[in-house]
């Protein structure tokens, strides 16, 4: 997969090195404070969305751009691995973020009921363990890309 002749993947990875930390931190936030989540709650999720969309391709085009190498490193296979783990904690960002939100959003509206309140905390729960499973696994998969790259 390439634009212009330049593989996607080197290009697609920095938008998920931004937005899967932006939306962790963002999740987190309105996990924990009520004028956050009513505020920036949507703004989080949607940040969310690109984070696994990004995500997504990124790893479609590192993929596409590994099988392109004759004889992968052993640094790439790694890279690889590694960066398949990131895929479920991105799209368990998204939900948690989106599910804190849209709760919030029914409660706001006059929604009542202990289920509610609980789908609430499990949704808060949620996004706050996949944001630090994120970044943590972000992290781990740009740190084994640079060294596939650079050494």
């Amino acid at each position: 997969m390439e634009i212009d002749g330049l593989p996607l993947h080197p290009l697609v990875v920095h938008a998920v090195v931004i937005f899967v930390p932006l939306s962790a931190v963002g999740a987190i936030a309105i996990s924990v404070s009520v004028w956050v989540r009513r505020r920036y709650g949507w703004l989080t999720s949607a940040f969310g969305l690109i984070a696994m969309v990004s995500t997504f391709v990124a790893q479609r085009a590192g993929q596409s751009l590994y099988e392109s190498f004759p004889r992968p490193t052993e640094a790439m296979t790694a890279h690889s691995e590694i960066a398949v783990g990131l895929w479920p904690w991105v799209v368990l960002l998204f939900l948690g973020a989106l599910s804190v939100t849209v709760l919030q959003h029914l409660i706001d509206r006059g929604r009542k009921g202990t289920g509610l309140r609980v789908a609430s905390w499990v949704g808060m729960a949620l996004a706050v363990i996949s944001g630090i499973g994120a970044s943590v696994q972000v992290f781990r998969a740009g740190h084994s890309g640079s060294t596939a790259v650079w050494g």
